[in-house]
């Protein structure tokens, strides 16, 4: 059998699993605040986190994604763009935090804003970081 017809049989479950469904976050849920802004290394590039408001966007089994005030930054690998995106907040133990851009609610209200969500893989990329960054609650 050929790589070529057995990798995309391969791929596709992972695929598939990797997607969670989520949903709109309730309306009385906390927003968090970051109070200055924030740099980490995601990967081979960096991403710049501004400080301010993060509004809970949508939540998960896994955990909530919270959307940034503004565009995040991003230098390195992808060259000093601005991507709509935020920080993921992981139910795990340890609440480990992720980065994510796109659109999350692609799944919720069916008009897909990326390429992902076109095809059905609406749940954005997470990229996990080090150290955790800082926020209190908002209600």
């Amino acid at each position: 059998m050929k790589l070529s017809s057995t990798l995309p049989a391969l791929i596709l479950p992972l695929l598939l699993a990797a997607c969670g469904s989520v949903e709109m976050a309730p309306s009385n849920a906390p927003s968090i605040v970051v109070s200055q802004d924030e740099e980490r290394e995601c990967g081979q590039g960096r991403i710049l986190f501004p400080a301010g408001e993060y509004k809970a966007e949508v939540a998960s089994a896994e955990g909530t994604y919270y959307k940034a005030p503004k565009r995040l930054r991003t230098l390195g690998v992808l060259i000093g763009r601005s991507e709509d995106g935020g920080i993921f907040v992981s139910n795990a133990a340890g609440n480990p935090q992720a980065v994510w851009f796109g659109d999350p609610k692609d799944e919720i209200d069916e008009s897909p804003g990326t390429l992902f969500g076109a095809i059905g893989l609406s749940a954005p990329k997470l990229w996990p970081y080090k150290p955790r960054i800082p926020f209190s609650l908002k209600k």
